[in-house]
């Protein structure tokens, strides 16, 4: 589980522990342990590289996410 903080509340802890559960956190920053790190890095660098080919931010990223998927 991440280090968010609703993922860290008593009331969360309480609900996976009468589930019979463990809570196991991921370390702080785990782009190894989070697929999701390496799509968005990905992404991100693909953005930057055809910024200069639309005129406006959005077309950008509709292009960008059309070119991965």
């Amino acid at each position: 589980m991440d280090n968010a903080t609703f993922h860290k509340s008593q009331a969360t802890d309480e609900l996976i522990k009468k589930a019979g559960c463990e809570i196991l956190f991921l370390p702080p920053y785990s782009p190894d342990l989070n697929p999701i790190e390496t799509f968005w890095a990905n992404f991100k660098k693909i953005v930057a590289a055809n910024l200069s080919k639309f005129s406006t931010l959005a077309q950008t990223i509709d292009y960008s996410f059309l070119s991965i998927c």
